[in-house]
């Protein structure tokens, strides 16, 4: 059985019982408190336990409408039914439209349990609809606080009628008052920059088309002291007809000019910022470029001074064979001047004349051998021109220039690169890494040792080329690996090391010759260094070569 706590307004005890009756039959627990004055109803009602009220019309000391005043006045949404013999037509008309839900004449109690149940049902379904409201209440509250609070405004768009409601924030933003604002979507629309209204417009077709899942638009938008805002709309349709035709659009509205302003000086910033970075890229390229050629000059003295040097041997050797031909020549004069010039003596001084013009033929060979050697490294180095070249041929003429260096450290090199690898880029800046490598090796690989072992090699394939070098000097420790190719980075720091010779030749190998450069090294077992490079350098710009070389060094 259900439940049901019945406050009955009636004087009669034998129509409580019957009314009582019938409701258990009608399946109802009852509960059923009864009043008959004023203050008993008045004291009742301030129980909140009940469920319905049903009441006699006619009381010695109250009546049905008395008893609905009562129960209005304690703000109680209660299912009211008169139940009575006594009640006119005309009065039950009228307690219905008081507030009375139903009556039941108390001859046809049988209407009693249904109307009970329909009422209870209607009660329900108000009680749930108060709910409903008062969350949603609570919700929109909710919202309106945290928009509000965090400066949103809100604009609510019934489109069919043109009319707009504003949120007090929307006013707050462009200082309006309640008063000065005019409802409307065209009001609106002429607040709107004109250059933005446009773009605007287009948006908002765009997103009633349903070709935009939301609204999203920032503009300009006039205030109230005639100043420009930049604003951030944010919204959507939120109820089309059946057509599909949108009838409200509701959205946020965001302050910008702030976030513009700081945009604005962050722009002014960077720009003012990049203006520096390029001032100071621009002095350290200057900077660089002068060390760059200091390096370059050192290289060319140390080209000097291998010329110099390989070119004393061949030289005195000459010298000295031009001496003794001259003088078998005047010997073999003066003989013939005194007619001692035997047969035999003259083939003699002839078969040393002979050996004497060889060792100078010899001799003069290599030297024009040496000064093409140098001719082609200097050349290479001081035009950075890229040209076709034999890969093994152009660290040959390197080594070359290296030779004294190389004697005066004890230094062997086996070079095993094949004839045939051609290279179509820029020669001297291959013999730039390999005098920078060799001369790292000499420096910092056999300082203190009584000699050292260098091996040259390399190979090509499918466009490719790969030179592996290795010498077996002293080894780099693992914790400085990371730093061997940085700018000035030097373990000789006083004693003639600038610190530029290997990041000079990453630069080279990842910027002009678009390659890879890899370092194995370790204490005692010496460096290896494997490179990795197109046969064909990449195509620079136009004109660009130089540029490029001397950013390549710089960088």
């Amino acid at each position: 059985m259900t439940p049901l706590a019945v406050l009955l307004v009636e004087d009669c005890d034998s129509d409580a019982d019957l009314i009582e009756r019938c409701l258990r039959k009608a399946g109802y627990d009852v509960t059923l408190d009864r009043v008959e004055t004023a203050a008993e109803l008045h004291a009742a009602l301030a129980a909140p336990h009940w469920d319905i009220v049903l009441s006699d019309h006619n009381l010695p000391d109250l009546n049905a409408s008395i008893a609905l005043a009562h129960l209005h006045a304690a703000g109680l949404d209660l299912p009211f039914i008169v139940v009575s013999n006594t009640i006119g037509e005309e009065t039950a008309v009228a307690l219905m439209r008081a507030g009375a839900h139903d009556y039941v004449m108390k001859g046809d109690l049988a209407r009693l349990g249904p109307a009970v149940a329909r009422e209870l049902k209607e009660a329900e379904r108000r009680r749930q609809h108060r709910a409903a409201a008062q969350a949603l209440r609570a919700a929109e509250e909710r919202w309106n606080f945290a928009l509000e609070g965090a400066g949103y405004g809100v604009w609510d768009w019934d489109i069919p009628n043109g009319q707009v409601l504003f949120s007090p924030c929307w006013r707050t933003i462009h200082g309006y008052a309640e008063h000065e604002v005019v409802p409307t979507a065209t009001w609106r629309d002429s607040l709107v920059h004109p250059d933005d209204l446009p773009r605007l417009r287009a948006a908002m077709r765009e997103h009633f088309s349903g070709a935009s899942g939301r609204y999203k638009q920032e503009y300009r938008l006039r205030g109230r002291d005639g100043s420009w805002k930049w604003v951030l709309d944010n919204g959507t349709i939120v109820s089309r007809d059946g057509a599909g035709q949108p009838l409200r659009m509701i959205c946020t509205h965001i302050d910008l000019t702030e976030r513009k302003r700081i945009e604005e000086a962050l722009r002014e910033l960077n720009e003012q910022l990049e203006s520096r970075v390029e001032a100071r890229t621009r002095e350290l390229r200057l900077a660089m470029d002068q060390i760059v050629e200091s390096e370059k000059l050192a290289s060319l003295g140390v080209l000097v001074a291998g010329v110099s040097h390989e070119l004393n041997t061949p030289i005195g050797n000459m010298v000295l064979a031009a001496t003794s031909l001259a003088d078998k020549l005047a010997e073999l004069t003066c003989a013939a001047e005194h007619n001692s010039l035997t047969r035999s003596g003259l083939l003699q001084g002839l078969h040393e004349c002979l050996n004497a013009s060889d060792i100078i033929a010899r001799n003069g060979h290599r030297s024009n051998d040496l000064i093409e050697s140098f001719k082609r490294v200097s050349v290479d180095q001081t035009s950075q021109r890229r040209r076709h070249f034999d890969l093994r041929t152009t660290v040959q003429d390197s080594l070359t220039a290296l030779g004294a260096r190389l004697r005066r450290a004890k230094a062997a090199v086996e070079l095993r690169i094949p004839d045939g690898i051609m290279m179509d880029s820029y020669p001297g800046h291959l013999e730039q890494i390999i005098n920078n490598i060799v001369m790292n090796s000499i420096t910092h690989g056999f300082d203190g040792k009584p000699g050292g072992q260098i091996v040259i090699e390399a190979s090509g394939a499918d466009g490719m080329v790969e030179l592996h070098y290795r010498d077996d000097g002293h080894g780099i420790p693992a914790e400085v690996q990371h730093r061997v190719f940085e700018p000035f980075y030097t373990t000789r720091l006083g004693k003639g090391g600038s610190g530029l010779g290997l990041s000079i030749v990453n630069n080279l190998v990842q910027a002009i010759f678009k390659g890879q450069l890899r370092l194995d090294s370790a204490p005692g077992q010496g460096v290896r260094l494997h490179f990795t490079f197109p046969a064909v350098t990449p195509q620079a710009a136009p004109g660009a070569d130089e540029d490029q070389a001397g950013a390549a060094l710089a960088s």
